[in-house]
């Protein structure tokens, strides 16, 4: 029975730390001009200025640009965003592809600069 018990308590403690850890840890910056194919699947932080934004029901359609022009899809599932363009975003998200193209399709995007 006391075998049981430190299994049970160390089980809870390794779940608890696996819960603190995973919303701490965030991916390392990156850089826009180095997503590639090999990184479908992977997760990313990126930031850029919004170029463009397109709103439909479900979805927000940002092309982010970062200091060097290069540019990517973010594809964020939102209602009524409150982006503006010209703003600086931080973008983390998965790396997809739609239609041949390379994409990011975000779970955290944080204004870091409002447009001026």
């Amino acid at each position: 029975m006391n075998l049981f018990k430190w299994a049970f308590i160390t089980a809870i403690i390794g779940i608890f730390v696996l819960l603190w850890l995973s919303s701490h840890l965030e991916p390392n910056l990156g850089s826009i001009s180095e997503i590639s194919k090999n990184d479908l699947g992977s997760w990313i932080k990126v930031r850029g200025q919004i170029e463009n934004i397109r709103q439909t029901e479900t979805l927000a359609i940002i092309k982010l640009a970062d200091e060097n022009n290069n540019t990517i899809t973010i594809i964020a599932q939102m209602q009524n965003s409150a982006f503006q363009k010209d703003s600086i975003i931080e973008v983390i998200g998965k790396i997809t592809e739609y239609n041949g193209m390379l994409e990011i399709e975000a779970s955290k995007i944080k204004t870091l600069e409002n447009a001026p």
